[in-house]
């Protein structure tokens, strides 16, 4: 007898039986992987553009002694370094969730950014540059601008217009005490069970991006594949406006050559559909704007 459990699910007598759909071999292996199948999409990767910031994501910065990333106190919510020990910044993944930021794009601009910890707290930076963590709701001061560089990220605050830097001790791990790195990892500073010893402050008034100010950000990899789809789906809406602005400045004879936000749906329904020329032809006929399609 089976042990699989019986569903309780009603059903009436005259309901069609649904069959479910099965997966070939070769479709569950690649579950899981890219979109060309030759990346997991777990797990976490170093962001290189703008449009790869959505979502968690990880601060981590080079110009301390060990490599260190910025961490949330989930007692007092301020922001400090906290030391990764021997990891590679290239393949840094979080420890714990006060490791962990979560971004998202704001309104006010392109390149502007809310930056939330994982305790639902705002980071934000005040009129002198102390930048703290402890905002419940996104306003001016929590408001960061997005500087894509060469060799990683700057942000700057968009009130205060200072770079988020980092103000390191020096410190060797090996040279620290091994006593205070095992009370580090307890976790009981409020800076997260198992993370390293709190190596650096953090601070938002630096005029201009140096060393201190560049920052490299781990985001997970479906985020590069989620950027990858959008910029498809923009190029192949761009493709199809531009497509129908061109015949119809080939072929205008009167009519009309405004396009409705419904007819601009239309179209792009049609170029996933692959009629798009057909769509084309029945757009023109109906502004009569076409003196060969009457």
């Amino acid at each position: 007898m089976s042990d699989k459990p019986k569903s309780m699910r009603l059903s009436f007598k005259g309901d069609p039986k649904t069959r479910k759909k099965k997966r070939a071999s070769s479709e569950r292996d690649a579950e899981g992987t890219g979109a060309d199948g030759s990346e997991p999409l777990e797990g976490w990767t170093t962001a290189d553009a703008i449009d790869h910031l959505m979502g968690p994501i990880m601060l981590l910065t080079s110009a301390s002694a060990n490599p260190a990333c910025i961490v949330s106190n989930d007692k007092s919510y301020a922001l400090a370094l906290q030391s990764l020990g021997d990891a590679r910044i290239d393949a840094a993944e979080p420890v714990h969730v006060g490791q962990v930021f979560l971004v998202s794009r704001l309104p006010t601009g392109e390149a502007r950014v809310s930056i939330k910890s994982a305790f639902d707290r705002y980071m934000s930076c005040d009129k002198f540059g102390v930048v703290s963590c402890d905002k419940e709701a996104v306003g001016p001061y929590e408001e960061w601008e997005v500087v894509k560089r060469e060799d990683g990220f700057a942000l700057q605050s968009v009130t205060k217009n200072g770079f988020l830097s980092c103000e390191p001790d020096g410190v060797l791990d090996s040279d620290e005490d091994p006593e205070k790195l095992k009370r580090a990892a307890t976790g009981k500073s409020g800076y997260g069970l198992g993370g390293g010893r709190i190596c650096g402050t953090v601070r938002a008034d630096a005029d201009s991006v140096g060393f201190k100010e560049v920052f490299q950000l781990r985001c997970q990899r479906q985020n590069l594949a989620n950027a990858q789809k959008k910029k498809k789906k923009e190029k192949e809406d761009a493709d199809a406006l531009a497509m129908d602005a061109d015949q119809l400045k080939r072929s205008q004879s009167y009519g009309r050559v405004d396009m409705t936000e419904r007819e601009a749906k239309l179209l792009k329904k049609a170029q996933k559909q692959g009629n798009l020329n057909e769509a084309l032809l029945e757009r023109r006929e109906k502004i009569k704007a076409d003196r060969y399609c009457k």
